[in-house]
């Protein structure tokens, strides 16, 4: 009912999704009131794995969504392209789905939609969930009569079949019917036409996933067919219970199932490269190097011995040559040409540029973002995290290193790196030499260093995991882009 357009702000140069509803659909008051109510639900929802609502307008006579845009691929997308999705990667995209309903469920919001059509994977790994067109805040029934439809058939939970009302339980049909897909290839019932498939939603069992060419550990299949009970009671509870069982199963993978994952996720921007993907962290207890690169999609396996900082605090004031002899070479790449190099000892950052630049106010952003990382961490559940913050937050020597965008999209540049045909990376890091490329772009300081720079900082802790870390990351960006300049 709606067509939906690629734009720019033009003061931010920031891109937006604009979701327009044509002024000859305009005329039915029943497609305009629901063009409304999903900016309504919209506006009630700010989570990192829910496309988030930027304004709402109306221009010429249309009715326009300004929505977040997220570069990436739908995870219908990643199916169709490669047959079925590795166990590992579908059981993670399941867990982000979760924490998405999880709060939309707490807010009062049903989505009554969720396939894969309608979940976004970023080339980093981070999910967002999209299209609440059909959501249904709880309590309001303006749009909705008894009887009457809503859903995709071959997603659809059987209450919603008999036009019943759908609750939380009913989207965790849905994302079990999503996950069975990935894993398979196949949806579990189909049919000749929809009131055939419909009925299987009623009466049929989902056929085991080994007979729809789905190969996983018994708990796995356990686990998702609990998602798929006829009755709602005999579900899940809530999104919370249903992401705690996915995340119960995951140690049962064979190991090094995540390394089956051929393709990088696709994202709202590629955002980080590494030295194995976007961005090759290392997790400090642990010592296991995990994909980051706005690729977050596969954690390698364990190496006996971090590689990264330490996490240990320094005084540069007091020792600056302390810091100078800690401090990696900046990692280079064919074709740059440094026109602007500048320590800041006391700052613990290096800035380097091929184009001559203030480098000072490159040094300022990524004070302020440790400044609101700092604050941020106070906030947060994780122990460890706000530990972080209450001590000086002294993280390793970081070289920034800014360079055309040109040069981190050319794959001979960066032949250890996988990349996404068509995917645009505004930023790179390379951390065994402490090193993070970003792109040249306005507003590059605001816009693409907070997440690299709080997974810089937050990869020494450790006692946070790979998820900790990635979630944090993630929740943090939000936060700082979400306060705007200072």
């Amino acid at each position: 009912m709606s067509v939906v357009y690629r734009g720019e702000h033009r003061v931010t140069q920031q891109a937006v999704a604009i979701k327009i509803l044509p002024p000859e659909l305009a005329v039915h008051e029943e497609l305009k009131a629901r063009f409304v109510e999903e900016a309504r639900v919209l506006a009630k929802l700010e989570h990192p794995n829910i496309v988030h609502l930027n304004n709402f307008t109306e221009a010429g006579g249309r009715l326009c969504l300004v929505m977040q845009f997220v570069e990436g691929v739908t995870f219908e997308a990643k199916i169709v392209q490669h047959g079925k999705v590795p166990v590992d990667e579908a059981l993670r995209v399941g867990i982000e789905v979760c924490r998405a309903l999880e709060y939309a469920h707490a807010q009062g919001v049903v989505h009554r939609d969720i396939k894969p059509s309608n979940i976004i994977v970023r080339t980093d790994g981070a999910v967002k969930v999209t299209d609440f067109g059909i959501a249904k805040m709880i309590g309001n029934s303006r749009l909705t009569s008894t009887g009457q439809t809503m859903g995709t058939v071959r997603y659809m939970s059987p209450e919603q079949v008999r036009g019943k009302p759908a609750d939380a339980r009913s989207d965790l049909y849905s994302l079990g019917i999503t996950l069975y897909e990935a894993l398979c290839g196949v949806t579990p019932f189909d049919g000749e036409n929809h009131f055939d498939i419909m009925q299987q939603h009623l009466r049929n069992r989902p056929p085991s996933l080994a007979k729809s060419g789905g190969m996983v550990p018994a708990s796995v299949e356990k686990m998702l067919m609990l998602s798929l009970e006829k009755s709602a009671a005999d579900r899940y509870p809530d999104a919370a219970a249903f992401r705690a069982a996915i995340e119960k199963v995951l140690p049962d993978l064979p190991r090094g199932s995540d390394a089956t994952v051929a393709q990088p996720s696709g994202g709202r921007r590629s955002r980080i490269a590494p030295a194995l993907g976007l961005a090759v962290l290392v997790a400090g207890g642990a010592g296991a190097t995990f994909l980051l690169a706005r690729q977050l999609n596969k954690k390698p396996a364990p190496t006996g011995k971090a590689a990264t900082a330490t996490g240990q605090a320094v005084k540069p004031a007091a020792k600056p040559e302390s810091v100078a002899s800690r401090w990696p070479t900046p990692h280079a790449i064919a074709g740059e040409v440094v026109v602007t190099d500048e320590r800041f000892e006391a700052d613990g950052v290096r800035v380097q540029s091929t184009a001559r630049r203030n480098a000072a106010k490159v040094r300022d952003a990524y004070k302020n973002i440790l400044e609101e990382l700092r604050m941020f961490l106070g906030g947060v559940e994780i122990p460890a995290a706000r530990a972080l913050a209450a001590s000086e937050l002294h993280p390793a020597p970081l070289n920034i290193v800014v360079v055309p965008q040109a040069m981190l999209d050319t794959p001979s540049l960066w032949p250890k790196f996988p990349m996404t045909q068509g995917s645009t990376y505004p930023s790179r890091y390379v951390p065994e030499k402490g090193t993070l490329f970003v792109n040249d772009g306005a507003g590059f300081e605001r816009n693409d260093l907070a997440f690299p720079v709080a997974n810089h900082v937050l990869s020494a802790v450790r006692s946070l995991t790979t998820s900790d870390i990635l979630q944090l990351s993630e929740k943090f960006e939000a936060y700082y882009i979400s306060k705007g300049p200072r």
